[in-house]
């Protein structure tokens, strides 16, 4: 499947893809999740997945994708 199939998938099941900043609040699970606080919220989501190449620290304003539910955290702001 390549990206544009990908593309009509998600644009077919009516699925809501967002972008959101966030800030880390932990690591968890033998440092493979971190927890997100997502902004405007007070509340952190604890066991969010983060792409191999970006190395989380606490602290760190990240940039993120929502899907349905799930979030993966692309990487943090410079």
């Amino acid at each position: 499947m390549n990206f544009a199939d990908i593309v009509k998938s998600i644009a077919n099941q009516n699925n809501k893809v967002s972008i959101h900043f966030g800030e880390v609040t932990a690591k968890t699970n033998g440092n493979t999740r971190i927890s997100v606080k997502i902004s405007g919220s007070s509340t952190a989501i604890t066991g969010v997945r983060y792409l191999h190449s970006y190395a989380p620290q606490v602290s760190d304003i990240v940039v993120m994708i929502v899907n349905n539910g799930d979030i993966v955290v692309l990487g943090d702001l410079a």
